[in-house]
């Protein structure tokens, strides 16, 4: 079922081409369904305490927080190992100071998406996209999409999929995308672009570590 949501989406992209305060413009506060929000809320209310909020996470979600921290593809513990580890690794880092949600988008019944800027207590901030399913009755996060900007410094194909290898000569990351998408045919090797994306931890290409493409544009 999930599959064919990211699909139709995909498909309509082609075509179309204790936690700190939280902040919430009235645009996006009417546009949330309450019963999302209350999850969104409990959601980062249990920030520190990883285990805490289980009961509102997928699996695929903390695959995704594991192999984005511990980044070895080969390591395959159980999720109950895997989420004990995210937690212990959670009580040394830095603590959650705010969180704003600035995007809402629902993409189906079952589907949406949330753009969450969080501040961290040394200042740092960064933005991600969190994407929640319905299963069950029951509304959980199920993808974390993060941010990178770079230079296309590759681009490739193997078979339905193209690849792009953003970063500079220092660091770089592996982007995926449907060799059909419109993102495939538009970006080429030298763009600097910001692209989004989450790391794809259930069909891995040779046991490397890859993030599937969620948004991506050319930065001038």
């Amino acid at each position: 079922m999930q599959l064919s949501v990211w699909k139709q989406w995909f498909h309509k992209r082609k075509q179309s081409d204790s936690t700190g305060s939280s902040l919430l413009t009235k645009e996006i506060a009417s546009a949330i369904p309450e019963e999302i929000l209350d999850v969104i809320r409990r959601f980062f209310r249990t920030y520190h305490h990883f285990r805490g909020a289980r009961s509102l996470q997928t699996d695929t979600f903390i695959k995704e927080v594991f192999y984005a921290t511990y980044q070895d593809p080969r390591d395959q513990r159980s999720i109950d190992e895997m989420e004990t580890y995210i937690h212990q690794k959670n009580v040394m880092r830095l603590r959650l100071k705010t969180y704003e949600i600035d995007e809402f988008l629902r993409l189906s019944e079952d589907v949406c998406m949330i753009g969450v800027t969080r501040e961290y207590s040394n200042q740092h901030r960064n933005r991600v996209l969190y994407f929640m399913i319905k299963e069950e009755g029951a509304w959980r996060f199920h993808h974390i999409a993060r941010s990178h900007h770079g230079t296309v410094i590759d681009k490739f194909q193997v078979k339905e999929q193209v690849g792009f290898v953003i970063g500079n000569e220092k660091a770089a990351l592996l982007f995926m995308t449907h060799a059909q998408s419109s993102d495939a045919s538009t970006y080429m090797t030298g763009d600097y672009v910001h692209v989004e994306g989450y790391l794809e931890v259930e069909h891995q290409a040779s046991g490397q570590l890859y993030y599937r493409i969620v948004r991506i544009n050319r930065v001038h």
